[in-house]
């Protein structure tokens, strides 16, 4: 009987060790789930943004894009991608000058990093910082054109066209405002009735 008591005890303790184990690792997911929610909540998600320019263009720029990205994707109605990399340099180009260049990289596993480039000038001209924004923008539909679903219509309207202002010429003050004006220093000049008014008979 001892023989057989002393031959159990290792099993029981190893299966209580087994148990401590899984509990162990269970409260261990719990609180890395917790962790993740808690810091989704007072950090939501923001894109990783480098921006090529001076330290406070780079900061507004940086600020810009952060911002800009979650509210369109907010917009939209769709989840962010899991990772996406906006990078902000003085030239971007594939061959020929670009204003922006979209790169998409596929992971074993089917995950998927996007890395964005944009522009600070194009054909040596600097663009903006709301024409860089807008850029970003219309490549945010690109990234997630899956949940977004097919296209369907677009309709494009082009900008209005402005009139040029009629302009009206502005009489000289030297100049008399009738051909038939005295000239300011002729005595000689007298006027002559062609008969198109009537002109009363002197008494």
């Amino acid at each position: 009987m001892e023989t057989r008591r002393r031959k159990r005890r290792p099993g029981a303790v190893a299966r209580m060790a087994a148990a401590v184990m899984r509990g162990a690792q269970w409260c261990r997911a719990r609180m890395v789930s917790g962790w993740h929610m808690v810091v989704g909540r007072c950090r939501p998600w923001s894109p990783e943004v480098l921006v090529d320019a001076k330290r406070a263009r780079a900061r507004r720029l940086r600020r810009a894009i952060s911002r800009g990205t979650r509210a369109q994707f907010h917009a939209l109605g769709v989840a962010p991608p899991a990772h996406l990399v906006v990078v902000v340099q003085r030239a971007v180009s594939e061959g020929r000058p670009l204003a922006a260049l979209l790169q998409v990289f596929e992971g074993a596993d089917g995950s998927r990093r996007h890395v964005l480039f944009v522009a600070l000038s194009v054909n040596g001209e600097p663009v903006s910082d709301g024409e860089i924004v807008a850029t970003i923008r219309q490549q945010l539909h690109r990234i997630v054109g899956d949940a977004l679903g097919a296209l369907t219509l677009t309709v494009p309207v082009a900008p209005s066209r402005t009139r040029p202002a009629t302009v009206t010429p502005i009489r000289s003050m030297d100049e008399p405002p009738y051909e038939d004006a005295p000239p300011p220093d002729d005595p000689d000049w007298q006027h002559v009735d062609d008969g198109a008014y009537p002109v009363a008979a002197e008494r």
